[in-house]
């Protein structure tokens, strides 16, 4: 029945194309390599090939298999081959475009689609230029699906996952719909095996596999580095608006290769939304809890008829409080992109974005206690309406990022890409916070009220380019990949410090808190009108750059072998210059047409800034001995993937170990040291090895036509092997899942979608485990208008957020009231 059904489908296509206009039939042949699998990502990777436009309903292509194609052939006919045996045929409407819809049912073999009817889709995306990486079947607007099939996280073209030899997360655009998530933040707290903590609201801290997640990339260019130097993009309020991307990319375990430092905790890619082939127009309104008000508004399409230029804007405004009292944010949030095809070959895009940030009394829930874990068992409760941090307290920052990005392809098998962004934030703040000492355990205890003012900035230029091309050698098709990337971070700031010792719990809570320093006595604190004098006139100013390579060999048809390296360099402000070659080598085998097998092994290096060592301290700050010895380490990882119902359902299952040497660390026992222009911080010793160990296992996308479900577990075991095999983060779990699954009704309530979940963590050496449950409901009115109602935290969970010397609780039970439209 298969080869019938494929027999026929083949016939059908190609008698259609029989009576086409004589133009398409005289369009150039193109050489064609794409693999049987997903029909939405064939399409896409046919139409920025062909280098045509292709319509059709994203739900028409949901589940459904190609048998691929390979060879040259003309436009028409190779569409033909790709549609053969899946029911789906098409039309061509114009020179340059197809569309694409069901085929009439002559037998029962035919293939039968549901009734559901969708407009837009991820095909709307294609242009008739190139993208070089092969964007276009990286999107997930319009899929209405929890499952991404591609990634380009780990690499510099858009890969399936299951030929990623790495441990990959999306979080689709569906995903982030459903649960209303705005910000990479709340998007990396519903990533499989990423551990989100906080300083407060405005400080979060990400983990993955116990270490610092560092680098964020952004279509995969050369990394931003979320904690580096004086102001961080994090510690300048620069993390990127989702508003402006399409999905989440998450790949956890040390990059050597792409982002020029081998953390071992991974990677965050961010993909750009993109014009669309055909004019939309989409918005959206919010109403939630705490009095959140938020809209958006989303316009994009061709700027002329042949659709060579195309654009973007998207627009965001939000006005909230918070659950504790007195707190405030107020976000305005612009993005626009331009996309022209120049010639058939070439594709020219630039856009930029502007985040303009005011948050008032940003929380620290719990006391400070400097030099300890945890919170003093004898401090006062307070209200989870309450806050330690001052009534008077805010921080402002105005982010602007703006990109260009050249793509040029050499005939059908070879690419050139150069990808250069730049970040640039300015920021003001005024913060303070109680602290207790290490020692205070009186029944009363007294502590240090720390008064704190920030004027700075913290500027990021990125540049990435790389060449790319695939060839034949021994009746195999092999890739081979080379490129660099450059880097560059600088950020100064004023930081005049006002601390008042011996403050008592009652003063504070009653006096201190709600006091707001005068510009006069602001004057008088240690540092005022200092901009980063240990850093010289320039601040803050690291450059990171490399140069890497990667062969991919076909060895047989079931597998591949994958190996290259990097070697990269670090120089600081401090003429401190370190360099490292790093390898990498991987290998991929196809069990089954479904499942593939993997192995990698990589590399960690990390130089290390802004590094005390014990025993270098001095006063006079020029004199400071600062550590260039880099952190060191391995990553081994193996694991099976799964690319299930089409490309529709993704299952992956990993193993993993990491080791890392020369690891500095805060030895508390020495106390804090006052760099000028920087703040605190603790002297450093080295740990000389800790592991992490564990696995990973993760299902997304459909398991039937209206049911959907994104899962993940995640057990890891760290240690410390100079603190006795203690963990290296001791509030992280050893153990963490995720559950989200959708559910779209049938018949007379076919417009009614039901969704629900859990996140739930298990107990740390600091604090219990607990667990937070979300729902949510959206109706389609009618075909253009959606109202949805999302809940999070549905028990009111109470529980803590947790870091080494600070906490606060997350937040309450909340409900969100969404009404989204589309045209």
């Amino acid at each position: 029945m298969a080869a019938r059904s494929f027999a026929f489908g083949l016939l059908a296509t190609t008698m259609l194309t029989a009576g086409l206009p004589s133009v398409a039939m005289a369009q150039s042949s193109a050489t064609y390599d794409i693999a049987a699998g997903p029909l939405p990502a064939a399409l896409n990777q046919f139409a920025r090939q062909a280098r045509v436009e292709l319509i059709y309903d994203a739900p028409l292509t949901q589940g459904v298999a190609t048998p691929g194609i390979r060879g040259s052939f003309a436009p028409a006919e190779a569409l033909s081959r790709l549609l053969a045996g899946t029911g789906l045929t098409f039309r061509q409407t114009a020179p340059r475009t197809f569309t694409i819809e069901r085929a009439l049912k002559v037998t029962d073999s035919a293939t039968q689609l549901g009734p559901v009817r969708v407009e837009g889709g991820t095909a709307g995306v294609a242009g008739t230029g190139t993208d070089g990486a092969d964007l276009a079947l990286t999107m997930t607007e319009g899929t209405k699906s929890l499952a991404g099939q591609y990634a380009q996280v780990g690499g510099k073209s858009a890969e399936r996952l299951r030929a990623i030899p790495r441990s990959v997360t999306v979080l689709t655009a569906q995903e982030m719909e459903d649960k209303n998530i705005t910000t990479v933040t709340n998007a990396l707290d519903q990533v499989t095996g990423i551990y989100v903590a906080s300083y407060n609201t405005r400080t979060p801290v990400f983990y993955s596999r116990g270490f610092l997640l560092q680098n964020l990339t952004i279509d995969g260019g050369s990394p931003m580095r979320m904690h580096d130097g004086l102001q961080s993009i994090i510690n300048g309020v620069g993390l990127p608006n989702l508003l402006a991307y399409d999905h989440v990319e998450v790949m956890r375990g040390a990059d050597g290769l792409y982002s020029g430092n081998g953390d071992a905790s991974g990677t965050v890619n961010l993909v750009r939304k993109r014009p669309t082939a055909e004019r939309q127009i989409k918005f959206a309104a919010y109403a939630g809890s705490w009095n959140n008000y938020r809209a958006e508004l989303d316009v994009g399409g061709p700027l002329n008829k042949s659709g060579t230029l195309r654009a973007r804007v998207v627009g965001g405004w939000q006005d909230a409080d918070s659950y504790f009292t007195g707190a405030y944010t107020k976000d305005k949030f612009g993005y626009g992109i331009i996309e022209w095809d120049a010639t058939p070959h070439t594709t020219l895009s630039a856009g930029l974005s502007y985040d303009d940030l005011n948050a008032q009394k940003y929380e620290r829930t719990l006391a400070w206690r400097s030099g300890s874990l945890g919170t003093p068992e004898n401090l006062p409760i307070l209200s989870k309406r309450d806050s330690w941090m001052p009534e008077w307290a805010y921080d402002k920052a105005q982010t602007l990022q703006y990109f260009v990005r050249v793509s040029h392809d050499f005939g059908s098998d070879w690419n050139l890409t150069v990808n250069a962004t730049r970040n640039e934030t300015d920021s003001d703040e005024l913060y303070g916070y109680y602290g207790i000492g290490i020692n205070s355990d009186a029944a009363t205890p007294s502590g240090y009220f720390m008064r704190w003012m920030s004027h700075g900035y913290a500027n990021q230029t990125m540049v990435d380019a790389n060449i790319k091309g695939k060839f034949t050698l021994f009746g195999q098709r092999h890739d081979i990949t080379i490129g660099g990337n450059w880097s560059r971070s600088q950020a100064n700031s004023t930081n005049p410090i006002g601390g008042i010792a011996g403050v008592a719990v009652e003063d504070y809570l009653t006096y201190y808190r709600y006091a707001k320093p005068t510009q006069a006595e602001i004057a008088t604190w240690s540092g005022y009108g200092t901009w980063g004098s240990v850093y010289g006139d320039n601040g803050w100013d690291t450059t990171r750059y490399g140069f890497w390579g990667t062969l991919g060999m076909r060895l047989a048809d079931p597998m591949k072998l994958i190996v290259g390296g990097r070697y990269s360099r670090n120089e600081n402000f401090r003429g401190q210059s370190i360099g490292k070659f790093v390898p990498y080598a991987a290998a991929t085998y196809d069990v089954s047409r479904d499942w593939t097998a993997y192995a990698s092994y990589s590399e960690i290096f990390e130089p290390m800034q802004n590094i005390v060592p014990i025993g270098q301290w001095n006063e006079d700050p020029t004199q400071i001995s600062y550590s260039d010895k880099p952190t060191t380490g391995r990553n081994y990882e193996g694991g099976l993937k799964g690319d299930l119902a089409g490309g529709a359902l993704q299952a992956a299952v990993s193993v993993f170990y990491i080791e890392k040497n020369n690891v500095y660390v805060n030895d508390e026992t020495q106390g804090q040291v006052v760099i000028p222009g920087y703040g605190t911080t603790y002297m450093q010793r080295v740990a000389k090895l800790q592991t992490s160990k564990g696995f990973d296992a993760e299902l997304k996308g459909a398991l039937t036509a209206n049911w959907q479900i994104s899962a993940g577990y995640t057990f890891n075991v760290t240690k410390n092997k100079e603190a006795d095999g203690a963990p290296i983060l001791l509030w992280a779990p050893k153990h963490s899942a995720r559950l989200w699954s959708t559910y779209q009704l049938p018949g007379a309530l076919a417009g009614l979608r039901l969704g629900g979940g859990v996140r739930v963590f298990g107990n740390s050496d600091l604090r219990k485990g607990y667990a937070v449950i979300g729902a949510s409901a959206d109706y389609d009115i009618d075909r253009h208008l959606t109202l949805g109602i999302t809940s999070d935290n549905l028990a009111n969970a109470t529980y803590r957020v947790s870091t080494s010397s600070a906490a606060t609780y997350g937040n309450p039970r909340n409900v969100m009231v969404t009404l989204r439209g589309r045209y």
